[in-house]
């Protein structure tokens, strides 16, 4: 049984055994869905050496060919005077990261990235493999949990986009002026983070009645370092707005930290750009919750006016998608 402010963990080897244990999993999948938004998973399928490996593939990348770039940068070299307006309080105009972002599914830009080795490069596609399989397998059980047919968010999602972001949150030496990453949610559907073992900074909203927040006042909970090779998962804009709010997607944000650097590893399962979102209704029953939501839509209209909101208020996005777009 979880506290206030701990974040479920949801052993996913209870989907494969007996009829009984398979359905606590999928009850307690459904609260974290519902509850939080947000939560850890073990014995989720993918393998312990792969992620070791894209772990020390993004601490060598970076050291290689990013950390000199970025405390070059105007940013890291000026960081007073391009993130400091006198306040006190953090910029909302910039973050403290380092990032990159791989396309895996449909397409691949992996050849946008001529210095990744080859045997770094079998690595990635073997975790990237693996990392859909389990997204896959989430999508299913949150569509049953739903009460819709077992492959209706990946139906609805097909062809699937799938990319990763690799992100470096560097030591700051004055983590007082900036975020390293500020308060947003996902535009997109289902989030696998691999995370730093060491160093943490990842932080989600709750609300004070303990679900998720879409914005607003709540209670900010710290997501600490990995332990035992889970994974971390949260949910995007597009499983709110296909369960009619059932589900939500959660406010979150890195904090920038003076000690350490931060490695973070998100793998993005969303629709494709031509895949048609709207909310879906269990077993043809009508909900007035659903019908606030946006949709029909397409998910690359979406995507295009989220670029321009994605640090504003989510629910204001949501009204304005859904005036703009249907």
């Amino acid at each position: 049984m979880t506290g206030p402010t701990e974040i479920p963990v949801i052993d996913l080897s209870g989907l494969n055994a007996g009829d009984d244990e398979r359905s606590r999993t999928m009850a307690r999948l459904h609260e974290a869905c519902k509850d939080w938004g947000f939560f850890w998973v073990e014995n989720h399928g993918v393998d312990a050496a792969l992620m070791d490996a894209v772990k020390r593939f993004v601490y060598g990348h970076y050291e290689e060919h990013l950390e000199a770039k970025f405390y070059a940068s105007d940013l890291a070299r000026n960081l007073p005077a391009a993130a400091g307006d006198g306040s006190g309080a953090p910029s909302d105009e910039v973050d403290w990261e380092s990032t990159y972002f791989m396309q895996h599914r449909p397409k691949s830009n992996a050849a946008d990235f001529p210095e990744i080795p080859p045997p770094a490069r079998e690595a990635l596609e073997a975790y990237i493999s693996q990392m859909v399989s389990l997204a896959e397998l989430l999508a299913e059980c949150v569509s049953l949990n739903l009460g819709l047919p077992g492959g209706h968010v990946a139906d609805t999602f097909a062809p699937p986009f799938v990319g990763t972001k690799f992100a470096m949150y560097p030591a700051c030496p004055r983590p007082e002026l900036v975020w390293g990453l500020r308060a947003h949610t996902d535009a997109g559907g289902i989030i696998l983070l691999l995370q730093d073992d060491a160093v943490g900074g990842l932080e989600f909203l709750r609300t004070a009645g303990g679900g998720a927040a879409g914005g607003g006042a709540g209670e900010w909970v710290p997501v600490g370092p990995t332990v035992g090779g889970r994974l971390f998962v949260n949910i995007g804009d597009q499983i709110e707005v296909l369960s009619g709010g059932a589900y939500r997607s959660v406010v979150h944000r890195v904090a920038a930290g003076g000690e350490g650097r931060r490695l973070s590893v998100a793998t993005f399962y969303n629709p494709g750009a031509d895949a048609v979102v709207a909310p879906a209704t269990a077993r043809g029953e009508e909900d007035d919750a659903a019908a606030a939501y946006p949709g029909p839509y397409r998910f690359g209209d979406y995507l295009e006016y989220y670029q321009g909101t994605k640090f504003g208020d989510k629910d204001a996005r949501f009204r304005a998608v859904k005036k703009l777009l249907g």
